[in-house]
């Protein structure tokens, strides 16, 4: 890989290599880049993608235009799915995430995010979007419930504690302040 230049592509791309070898679904990854915009608004590339209130939350077209070119220059694997909607994502060779040019605080948020998002079912990480972003279940079909949401994450947190994937507590508080501060 020889890019100077920062894409929002090049977020997708280090978003598939964070999953460290696993595949990411369409909504993993879909969730992951809108989680990065919300996060990191103006340091991104201006074309960076626009996430609408669709059907599962936040949504962006592009971002399955942007995986279809990296798969054509051969830097993802897009896996196919009995449909479209269960098509899955891989990096084809290793590389170096240093060798693209993005701020090491966007790498390491992406990285962390991934992490979380890796090993979620397509409810639990909806539902902990919507629990995020309420503005984002506006056009929603998907069924939601804050106390399902809540229980999910709740043991989500117990059984990656158990596996020492988890913050500690103060950590993790911390995170839900600034959470909750950036949105209003």
């Amino acid at each position: 890989m020889n890019k100077k230049e920062v894409s929002r592509s090049d977020i997708l791309l280090v978003t598939i290599a964070a999953a460290n070898g696993k595949e990411l679904s369409r909504v993993q990854l879909q969730k992951v880049a809108f989680l990065v915009s919300e996060e990191f608004k103006g340091k991104l590339p201006e074309n960076f993608y626009k996430f609408d209130k669709h059907n599962f939350g936040p949504f962006c077209i592009d971002i399955y235009d942007d995986t279809e070119m990296l798969h054509y220059w051969g830097w993802i694997r897009v896996n196919p799915g009995a449909e479209p909607r269960l098509d899955t994502y891989s990096i084809a060779e290793p590389f170096n995430l240093d060798d693209l040019q993005i701020n090491e605080d966007i790498k390491q948020y992406i990285k962390d995010t991934v992490a979380w998002v890796v090993d979620m079912s397509f409810g639990e990480i909806v539902r902990a979007v919507y629990w995020l972003f309420p503005e984002y279940r506006e056009n929603s079909i998907f069924k939601y419930s804050e106390e399902e949401a809540e229980l999910e994450s709740f043991a989500r947190s117990i059984k990656q504690l158990g596996e020492g994937k988890t913050y500690a507590a103060k950590e993790r508080l911390e995170e839900l302040r600034r959470t909750i501060k950036a949105n209003g």
